[in-house]
């Protein structure tokens, strides 16, 4: 970048408010099973801002009470020198410095990045939108250090001089709405040329939802710096667009964080989580998988859901759909078997499977509500998706049996009986309460897949942008019958769940993939459908 430029910005912190567990007893007994151990490395935990705040103080104690003997200034410190040192190596033809500040510990963080900065000869401009008057503590220290070197402050009526941005308005204490004068200077920054380094999170972003108010809601990072952990606002709903190019520094207290279990774990496509094929494994014992869908003018929806399940491990797989549909299907996927809805042979084919997937182009007429309260009887572990969300909405009760459900935003919205907005505010809290008045496994979908079963809650790390296109759930509905299949065949095994968030993982990192070869675009389902092999043989290997 020529002659590039750095803007800081800070301003107070909002008090930390408590924030009540969304694993506790008022979720129901259903979820009393859930564990906080973690799914993978401690490094994947993701922490609600109360749990960070924890670790601090415990880093604060001293080394004879458990703690680590740390201040708190050295602490501050330490994340603005982090940030600092990722911002030159991001940018390193940066040579001038605008600095925006309010009174809380992010604009501290903000402060002391601007004091390496004037040391190191770049030019400082610091804009401050709360009087340096207001500062206490660790901020005010940070302020006069950055006075000490010679540095000034200008009052936030001053416009926006450079062409980088560091964003340190708001920490973690923030809770949305945001105040008008935050609101005002964030609509600054993003519709400004600049380039955006966020400390700790991007100002306006709910670190325990992601939840974000409106298109100016947040700063819109080009790279974000997290400080001691990972706060789930940075991995779920609207807030993870604003992220950008993420970075977390520990700030050298990981021996405290990784030993604090996480609200949630980060997912990620594990290829070694999948269970051998033994030598002498024959079709029946790899799953027989039944796909309900397919009314008139959908038939593709249960041709890609049947494709994926094969392609992932599956044994047999029938589809149970409109007769136009069948040519189509056998001359496409020709492993696939056929049964007429119509036919006789339904009742004996559903209760053959060892799973059953229902919804893809189900359709909300007569016909779908008929194979919906058929297949509903079943004693078979099912995945509802789709339609098949609409027909559950109005169902009075399913029988008891492994049950998994694939909502987005909208369907979730209709199954809770409230608005989308209330779904997006707080998506751990939604899906949890999906589990609960379903006694089901769930997953979330949208920007961070949220999944909960009773090994924990987990929020998917792949996925983009590229996965909005036609077809992408059916391919997943798929995925997901093809990896637990085998695990339900023979004896009804309840080992599926344990393979349902990898077969969200597995879809989001090929979708990626596809994304990173033909670009967002241009990604559609059936796209995913080929690069599965890849990933499920360990040939393609993820960046950890």
């Amino acid at each position: 970048m020529a002659d590039c430029s750095l803007l800081i910005v800070c301003s107070d912190d909002y008090a930390l408010g408590g924030h009540n567990s969304i694993l506790s007893a008022r979720h129901g007994q259903w979820i009393r099973a859930i564990k906080p151990e973690l799914m993978h490395s401690p490094k994947y935990q993701l922490h609600t801002a109360a749990q960070i705040q924890e670790i601090e103080a415990r880093a604060m104690q001293p080394i004879q009470h458990r703690g680590m003997g740390i201040d708190s200034y050295t602490l501050m410190q330490r994340a603005g020198r982090s940030a600092f040192e990722q911002m030159l190596q991001s940018w390193p033809d940066a040579r001038a410095v605008s600095v925006i500040c309010g009174k809380g510990n992010n604009a501290g963080d903000g402060y002391i990045v601007a004091c390496l900065a004037h040391q190191l000869g770049l030019q400082v401009q610091l804009i401050a939108v709360n009087s340096p008057e207001l500062l206490q503590g660790d901020a005010r220290t940070a302020y006069e250090d950055f006075v000490a070197v010679g540095g000034a402050v200008e009052p936030a009526d001053q416009p926006i001089k450079h062409d980088l941005v560091v964003d340190a308005l708001l920490g973690t204490g923030f809770r949305p709405p945001l105040r008008d004068s935050h609101s005002e200077i964030i609509q600054r920054i993003n519709e400004s040329a600049a380039a955006v380094l966020a400390l700790d999170l991007p100002s306006g972003v709910d670190p325990n939802t992601g939840a974000v108010a409106g298109a100016h809601g947040a700063v819109r990072a080009s790279m974000t710096v997290t400080f001691v952990g990972r706060k789930i606002g940075l991995y779920t709903g609207a807030g993870k667009g604003f992220v950008g190019d993420l970075h977390v520094a520990d700030l050298g207290i990981t021996d405290l964080s990784n030993h604090t279990p996480g609200q949630a774990t980060l997912l990620t496509w594990q290829h070694q989580l999948l269970p051998a094929l033994p030598l002498n494994t024959y079709k029946h014992q790899r799953g027989k998988v039944v796909i309900v869908g397919g009314d008139h003018g959908m038939g593709g929806a249960v041709l890609m859901a049947a494709e994926a399940a094969l392609r992932c491990g599956a044994g047999l797989v029938s589809v149970v759909s409109r007769p136009e549909h069948r040519s189509a299907l056998l001359a496409r996927v020709p492993e696939v078997m056929f049964v007429d809805a119509e036919s006789a042979a339904l009742p004996d084919t559903l209760n053959a499977a060892d799973f059953i997937v229902i919804g893809p182009g189900l359709g909300r007429d007569p016909w779908g509500a008929e194979l919906f309260a058929t297949v509903a009887a079943t004693a078979a572990a099912k995945l509802i998706d789709a339609d098949g969300l609409y027909w559950l909405a109005k169902a009075d009760d399913m029988p008891a049996s492994d049950l998994f459900i694939t909502p987005h935003g909208g369907e979730a919205a209709k199954l809770l009986s409230v608005g989308v907005p209330a779904v997006e505010a707080d998506r751990l809290e939604s899906a949890l309460q999906l589990a609960r008045n379903y006694e089901c496994n769930v997953v979330l979908k949208g920007p961070g897949s949220v999944v909960v079963t009773e090994n924990g809650i987990q929020i998917c790390g792949h996925g983009g942008p590229g996965m909005a296109t036609a077809g992408m759930g059916d391919v997943l509905t798929g995925i997901c019958a093809g990896l637990m299949a085998p695990l339900y065949a023979g004896n009804k095994s309840r080992q599926g769940r344990e393979q349902f968030a990898q077969a969200i993982a597995l879809h989001s990192a090929s979708a990626d993939l596809v994304a990173e070869t033909l670009g967002p675009l241009s990604v559609m389902a059936t796209d995913v459908i080929s690069i599965l092999p890849s990933l499920l043989s360990g040939r393609e290997r993820l960046d950890d």
